[in-house]
C-alpha cells in the first residue's frame, strides 16, 4: 500500500463553520426544553433524551449555515 492511498487523519478541514459551538448550545437548550415539557407531560427522561437529540440536529444544521470570519486571524 502506497503513501497515497492512506488517509491523512492530521488534515484540517477547510470549511470554518461553528458546528460544535451550535451543537453545545444546542443540547443546552434542547436540555432544559426537555425538561419543562417533561415535567408538563410526566415524563422527564424521554423528553430530555427528545431535547437532547433536537436540540443537537438544529444546532448543528444552524452551525454549518453560519461561516466563520477569518479576517482576524491575519
Amino acid at each position: 500500500m502506497e503513501k497515497n492511498d492512506k488517509k491523512d487523519l492530521n488534515v484540517k478541514d477547510d470549511s470554518k463553520t461553528y458546528y460544535a459551538e451550535g451543537m453545545s448550545l444546542g443540547i443546552c437548550f434542547g436540555v432544559a426544553w426537555g425538561i419543562i415539557i417533561g415535567v408538563l407531560v410526566d415524563n422527564i427522561g424521554i423528553c430530555i433524551c427528545f431535547g437532547i437529540s433536537i436540540g443537537m440536529c438544529l444546532g448543528m444544521g444552524i452551525g454549518s449555515l453560519i461561516k466563520k470570519d477569518d479576517s482576524n486571524d491575519k
